[in-house]
């Protein structure tokens, strides 16, 4: 591979990895609000369906672009095989890890995605559930590999914060959701004393 450095290659990488961080964070939280069934009059479901699936996407065309900017740019030795292969890096290799193995699980959703129909739909879950596996995996990467974190950046401590505290909301708010679905489901109606007493002849 040709040697290859660039400023613009350097800033494209960091660019690309906060963009891609929040793209995946607003996508899991509307897959959380979808999920959980929760929504407004004036906006309906299929809308944050239909905006979880067009910013998973987004996210994953950021984070590979994020990942061919690094690996293109010889300024750090980060190999093609080192970006889907996780402890295979020279360089950071397990804040690289990291990184590598929040790629991974998105492209299972989207090989997942890809054959939704060809597969059960318990599957298609259960692998799509690895989404809220790669953001929490995705911002450590950045937190531990990234200079700007490093060198105590505020700008990016205050996207990380952002990104953290919105994913923890909707959560919490996943689970007091779930609380209260459980709370409204009743036994069946039984039937009265006085219909369950022989009719007099």
């Amino acid at each position: 591979m040709i040697a290859v450095t660039s400023p613009w290659l350097w800033y494209g990488t960091r660019a690309t990895a906060v963009v891609g961080l929040v793209l995946l964070t607003a996508s899991a939280i509307l897959g959380i609000f979808t999920n959980a069934r929760l929504g407004w009059k004036l906006w309906p479901r299929w809308a944050t369906q239909e905006l979880h699936r067009r910013s998973s996407i987004l996210a994953l065309v950021f984070i590979t672009t994020h990942v061919a900017t690094t690996v293109f740019d010889s300024y750090v030795p980060v190999h093609l095989t080192s970006a889907v292969l996780p402890g295979t890096s020279p360089y950071e290799r397990w804040s690289v890890s990291l990184g590598t193995v929040a790629f991974d699980l998105l492209l299972t959703v989207l090989i997942s995605s890809l054959l939704r129909n060809r597969i059960k739909i318990e599957w298609w879950r259960a692998l799509h559930y690895l989404t809220y596996l790669a953001a929490p995996i995705a911002v450590l990467h950045v937190i531990l590999l990234g200079t700007d974190a490093k060198k105590g950046s505020h700008w990016l401590l205050l996207v990380l914060a952002i990104c953290v505290a919105s994913a923890a909301a909707a959560f919490v708010l996943r689970i007091l959701r779930s609380l209260k679905l459980r709370g409204h489901t009743t036994a069946p109606p039984q039937r009265s004393p006085e219909r369950l007493r022989p009719r007099s002849r």
